[in-house]
C-alpha cells in the first residue's frame, strides 16, 4: 500500500492537496485523529487490498493532534509495519495565512486572542512534525493549479526509484524557497539581463543558455556543482533519504538559475539511473518572467 500523509499549518492548502489525491484515485480521509489513523492502518490494510485500494491519502492537522508525541508514535507504528509512506508538510508565511483567513472568514482551530497568535502557536506546535516530513511545500507563492501540480508530481513518483530529486530555479528578489535541501547561488555569473537581445528571453532559450555557459567561471562553477550533487546522492540513498530538493537561485530567476537548473536536470536524468529527476521554474509559475 502506498500512503501519503498530508499535514501542516491551517490555511496552507492541506484540504486542496487532499482533493488532488482524491481526483487521482486515492482513498482519502481528512481530519482523522492520530490514534484512529494508527488503528485504521493496522486493521484495514488487508481489507483495502481486497477492495483493490492500494493508494491512501490521510489528512492530519492541528485539530487531530493532541500532542506531537501522539503523531510521532503514529509514524513509528507505520514504520514498524514497513508501509511505504510519504509525509508532506504544507506551510505558508504568516502574512499569506492571515490573508487567506480574512478572505474566507473562517475561524482558526486554535482560538487565541488574535489570529496571528493562533498562527504562531500552531507553527510552534507543528515544528517537530515538520522536521519529520519527507517533503515540505511552501504554498505562499503558489496558485492553486501550481500546488496541485506539485502534489501530483509527488504522488506519481516511481516507488521503484531509490531517490527522487527535485530541481527548482528561483529569483532571490522574490525570496528563498523553504522546501529545499541544497542551495546554489549563481548570482556571481555574468548576467544576460544586461544584454539587450537576451533580456526578455529566459534560460530555456538556447541563446541565453549558450551565453551563460560560454564563460570559464560558469563552466567551472557547474563542474563543481554537479560534482557536489553526484557525491551527495549515493550518501543520501544510503541514509534512507527518499526526496532531495535542490534550489538554484539568481537575481530574478529567469536567466542564470534556469540555465543551470535545466542543465543539471538533463545531466542527472541521463546518468543517475537510481533517481527520478523533475524540475520546476518558480518564477515562471508565478508569472514573474513577464
Amino acid at each position: 500500500m502506498k500512503l501519503i500523509i498530508l499535514t501542516g499549518l491551517s490555511g496552507a492548502g492541506k484540504t486542496a492537496a487532499l482533493n488532488v489525491l482524491e481526483d487521482m484515485g486515492y482513498f482519502t480521509m481528512d481530519n482523522i485523529p492520530c490514534k484512529i489513523a494508527g488503528f485504521f492502518i493496522d486493521n484495514v490494510e488487508t481489507q483495502l487490498k481486497d477492495m483493490d485500494i492500494n493508494r491512501v491519502g490521510l489528512g492530519i492537522d492541528i485539530r487531530s493532534i493532541h500532542n506531537t508525541k501522539e503523531f510521532l508514535d503514529f509514524l513509528n507504528k507505520i514504520n514498524l509495519m514497513k508501509i511505504n509512506y510519504t509525509l508532506i508538510f504544507l506551510e505558508a508565511t504568516n502574512e499569506k495565512i492571515l490573508n487567506r483567513y480574512n478572505l474566507t472568514r473562517r475561524k482558526h482551530p486554535l482560538e487565541m486572542t488574535t489570529l496571528l497568535e493562533s498562527i504562531e502557536l500552531e507553527r510552534e506546535i507543528m515544528a517537530d512534525i515538520k522536521e519529520k516530513a519527507n517533503i515540505v511545500i511552501d504554498s505562499s507563492s503558489l496558485k492553486p493549479k501550481h500546488l496541485a501540480e506539485k502534489i501530483r508530481k509527488v504522488a506519481h513518483l516511481d516507488d521503484g526509484e531509490d531517490i527522487n530529486i527535485h530541481i527548482q530555479s528561483f529569483g532571490f528578489k522574490y525570496g528563498i524557497p523553504v522546501d529545499i535541501d541544497l542551495l546554489f547561488d549563481v548570482r556571481i555569473l555574468p548576467n544576460p539581463y544586461y544584454i539587450d537581445d537576451l533580456k526578455e528571453k529566459t534560460g530555456c532559450d538556447k541563446e541565453v543558455s549558450d551565453y551563460v555557459m560560454s564563460f570559464p567561471i560558469s563552466k567551472e562553477y557547474y563542474e563543481k556543482l554537479i560534482d557536489m550533487v553526484m557525491f551527495l546522492i549515493p550518501h543520501y540513498i544510503g541514509d534512507g533519504k527518499k526526496h532531495f530538493s535542490i534550489g538554484i537561485g539568481c537575481s530574478g530567476g529567469k536567466h542564470r538559475s534556469v540555465t543551470f537548473a535545466n542543465k543539471l536536470k538533463e545531466d542527472l536524468a541521463g546518468n543517475v539511473h537510481e533517481a527520478k529527476v523533475y524540475i520546476s521554474h518558480r518564477e515562471e509559475e508565478m508569472d514573474n518572467w513577464n
